[in-house]
């Protein structure tokens, strides 16, 4: 039951990441703020971020 709950709470923190890290760059008053460097050091919130391991079914 606790390795549950850390789960959700992993997945719980990673969904608000991820919608931080979204609406940060689309906020007008940071887009004057945030440099390419910064631009380019943000991760891509698109598609997995594990890679899979043997024997998955990711395609």
């Amino acid at each position: 039951m606790s390795i549950l709950a850390l789960h959700l709470l992993q997945s719980a923190l990673v969904h608000a990441n991820t919608l931080l890290m979204q609406r940060v760059p689309a906020d007008p008053k940071w887009a004057d703020t945030l440099t390419d460097a910064d631009r380019r050091a943000r991760p891509h919130c698109s598609g997995p971020t594990r890679t899979p391991t043997a024997g998955s079914s990711w395609t």
